[in-house]
């Protein structure tokens, strides 16, 4: 998380004394709290900021606002400062819960970390708005597609209001067909003929007559900024009207304003406009001056486009016109050399005094001061990747290198690992490029004060080939000459790669290749090199043994991954990475389930659960308790707890698709598997692809749709022999009738170019071995044995002392999950 939060950006701006209570736009914005989003769309001084500040004044509702700037196009910078602003309204720890989500800019981390966002405002279930300034400053495209998850599905006790200048990149025409959506427009914003009289009837400007404010109206149209310095204007007897236009507000605010104030005032106000927050202990240092509290104060008295922070502390900002009109004059009156001075001192003040490098570090890019930004960014480049502000660090990059600025191996390093861990393999090629070129150059690689530098490179090039599915025996090259050499120490020791914030599949991960399952012999070797050597107590390790783990599970050879997911569990408690360990314990509970040991599985869980904080992790581990539940046939304690863990998290959306199955509710789970299937096609997700197909299949089969099914697996099938996914199939007690009719369907083998014998073979002798283990209960099977002795209905009853019409329910049952059609194909089904 950022380590510099400003509480000024979190606060409602206090209003001017004199303010107009528009109640017409009051009512409007009150009449329509129904809806989710309210949008204030003008261009700059018609009072938006002003209008929603007012209102909630005096409200006693809930508000969480935020003043955005550019700074906040980094996802991370930006929902940190909104999930903070909304923990403070609500005076809540929704910040603390949420945080370890907030670490990585992947969009699927920060997908489900929105997913769980919504979640907890739903939990809380009490009214909030939540006010976002000035989004018009927000041109990241990530941002856009997560704030439309997070309005589109707002808990409808929260309302959302966005300020901005500009159109917007969300999809509004789509919110306002839906009603989703208030508007207002630079008409909603005008002042009428009957607020601007009392706009200058306030601080006993003089007065004017009904004709020349009518005048005033005609010629300013109502805008705010307008009539505002119409009236300074009119203050020091000078007549703006026929010069006010809002393209020439800037000449026009130092010629007739600002000009007009003594020198040693407007000199402040030039030296102090390049910063954002207004303290006025570091205006006196700026200035060489002690009294810039007496004149923030006067400034703010005489309604100068200055606005007063609510703070502990007075803290004031200047109006965003205003300081875009001192700022032009600061480049016009001072030389290039002294603006640069100013900017070095102002860059400087806000670094050391207010402890804000992020806006240091912007002032100096802006004014190009890529020396001082370059230092400041490599100093504080640990702290910006480990809370996750890669967004912000990588357009830093790109600005200095667009700039021509030879930029450090530490920067492009770690700019090379932050674009292969967010899968911008455009980026990441160019760094590589230009590392390699500075390789065969100046031979960095071999220089000694670049040896850590050169090992992480390495090491993320090895990162790179296993996250997209690539030949595993360069890696292995790749490991050897790292380990040959040994790593050089270096202050990036202690800054663990996130290999897992969320997921309940390791193999789910970037670096687990979202499922695409590597050939046991490819990856062998590499294992050894991580268990064999001084790696062996590492966080990839870890991670290696987990990915294996989970890779023999899903070959069918449950001995070997029990003995690796024992080692990757104490590994994972030995970092304290729950997104190591979790996984694990989920993967050791299914085993338990299937081998009918759920009630160990579930009494496992629950001790794990005791020892975990993280809600995300809890959650994960209460699902793969209903999991359980819904093995063992209790719909009742699964749905209890489905019901409590509610999320848009896939594992969730299978385990609940199953308990519909289990209620014969197969429509709905059918709906949800598809939708479940097609975001995983999106985000090639392997894994939930073929489990959510699998599912599909068996909703087809059990709505009678058989042909449609066959269809299905055939598609599944096809997807699962090329990464060898066997369990995912047979963990499914009700898909093993169809796998059973399939194999024996020789129009499918024909589809298959080539016929992938090796997969068939293993996948139809762990079918049959387990058909009847699996499938039938110990009764079921019992009366399946006399059946295939030549036992008689009526016999058959007499043994088990049934009646004649209960055997005849067994029999059906029986038929009917062996995938058969009459006694005599069942009998030859256990001849197999």
């Amino acid at each position: 998380m950022p380590t510099t939060l400003l509480s000024s950006k979190l606060t409602i701006p206090l209003e001017a004394p004199d303010l107009i209570e528009r109640r017409q736009l009051f009512d409007l914005l009150r009449l329509h709290t129904y809806k989710k989003v309210t949008i204030l769309r003008a261009p700059a001084g018609y009072g938006k900021t002003t209008v929603l500040s007012s209102w909630f004044k005096n409200s006693k509702e809930t508000v969480a606002w935020v003043s955005l700037d550019a700074a906040e196009n980094d996802p991370i910078r930006f929902w940190t400062y909104a999930v903070h602003a909304v923990a403070k309204a609500y005076q809540c720890n929704i910040d603390q819960i949420l945080a370890p989500l907030l670490h990585a800019q992947d969009l699927a981390t920060l997908e489900f970390f929105i997913n769980s966002f919504l979640e907890e405002l739903n939990a809380l279930a009490k009214p909030i708005h939540i006010v976002l300034d000035d989004y018009h400053l927000i041109d990241n495209p990530a941002i856009h597609q997560l704030m439309t998850q997070f309005i589109e599905y707002l808990p409808s006790e929260a309302h959302v209001y966005i300020t901005t200048r500009t159109a917007l990149a969300l999809p509004t025409a789509k919110w306002r067909v839906k009603q989703w959506l208030q508007e207002f427009n630079a008409d909603h914003l005008r002042f009428t003929l009957q607020e601007t009289k009392q706009f200058f009837s306030y601080k006993h400007a003089t007065p004017l007559n009904q004709q020349h404010l009518q005048n005033v109206l005609d010629k300013t149209e109502g805008w705010v900024a307008g009539l505002l310095l119409t009236r300074l204007a009119n203050e020091q007897q000078i007549d703006p009207i026929d010069n006010i236009a809002q393209p020439f507000i800037s000449e026009f605010l130092w010629q007739e304003i600002i000009q007009n104030l003594p020198p040693t005032t407007q000199k402040f106000l030039i030296q102090t406009s390049l910063l954002h927050e207004l303290e006025p202990t570091i205006c006196d240092q700026l200035t060489k001056q002690s009294n810039s509290l007496e004149l923030l104060e006067n400034l703010e008295a005489k309604g100068l486009f200055i606005i007063r922070l609510q703070s502990k502390k007075p803290v004031f900002r200047y109006h965003h016109l205003f300081a875009e009109a001192l700022q032009l004059e600061l480049n016009k009156q001072y030389s290039v050399q002294q603006v640069q001075s100013i900017v070095q001192e102002v860059a400087h003040s806000i670094y050391n005094n207010q402890g804000n490098y992020i806006s240091a570090i912007e002032l100096a890019l802006k004014y190009e001061q890529y020396e001082q930004a370059a230092s400041w960014i490599t100093e504080h480049l640990v702290q910006l990747y480990a809370s996750g502000q890669t967004t912000t660090f990588m357009r830093w990059l790109q600005q200095l290198r667009s700039a021509h600025y030879v930029v450090s191996y530490e920067m492009l390093v770690i700019g090379f690992l932050t674009s292969i861990t967010t899968m911008d393999t455009k980026i990441a090629t160019s760094l590589m490029e230009e590392l390699e070129m500075r390789q065969y150059v100046e031979h960095w690689m071999e220089q000694e004060e670049h040896g850590a530098m050169a090992y992480i490179y390495e090491s993320a090039k090895a990162y790179a080939i296993v996250a997209s599915g690539g030949n595993l025996q360069v890696v292995e090259e790749i490991m050897r000459n790292l380990l040959a050499k040994g790593p050089a120490p270096s202050r990036w020791d202690n800054v663990p790669i996130p290999y897992n914030i969320f997921e309940y599949k390791l193999s789910r991960t970037s670096i687990g290749s979202k499922g695409k399952l590597q050939i046991m012999e490819d990856g062998e070797a590499v294992g050894k090199l991580f268990r064999e050597t001084s790696l062996q107590t590492a966080n990839v390790t870890a991670f290696s043994y987990g990915v294996a783990a989970e890779s023999l599970y899903e070959r069918s050879l449950i001995e070997y991954a029990q003995k690796e997911l024992e080692i990757a569990i104490g590994l994972g408690h030995h970092h304290q990475d729950p997104g190591l360990f979790i996984p694990m314990y989920l993967l050791k509970a299914k085993i338990y389930t299937h081998q009918q040991q759920a009630t160990t599985a579930r009494a496992m869980l629950a001790q794990v659960l005791e020892g975990v904080s993280e809600k995300h992790w809890r959650t994960s581990i209460q699902i793969m308790q209903a999991y359980c539940f819904i093995i063992d046939g209790d719909s009742q304690n699964a749905e209890m707890l489905l019901q409590a863990t509610k999320t848009k998290q896939p594992f969730w959306q299978l385990v609940y698709a199953r308990l519909l199955l289990l209620k014969g509710e197969l429509n709905d789970a059918l709906s949800i598997v598809i939708q479940v299937k097609t975001k995983a096609q999106q985000d090639e997700q392997i894994a939930t692809i073929i489990e959510a197909t699998v599912l599909e299949a068996i909703c087809q089969h059990r709505l009678g749709n058989t042909s449609i099914a066959l269809d299905i697996l055939h598609e599944v099938l096809q997807l699962a022999a090329k990464y060898y996914y066997v369990r995912t199939l047979l963990d499914e007690k009700e898909l093993l009738p169809l796998l059973e009719q399939y194999f024996q369907l020789e129009s499918y083998a024909l589809k298959w170019n080539p016929y992938p014998d090796y997969y068939f073979n293993y996948l139809q002798s762990c079918t049959t071995s387990v058909v009847r283990n699996e499938i039938l209960t110990p009764r079921e099977m019992e009366l399946l044995d006399l059946l295939a002795n030549g036992v008689t209905n009526r016999e058959i009853a007499k043994l088990l002392n049934l009646s004649d019409g209960t055997v005849r329910v067994y029999l059906s049952t029986i038929y009917q999950k062996l995938g058969v059609k009459s006694r005599t194909q069942a009998i030859l089904h256990t001849k197999k």
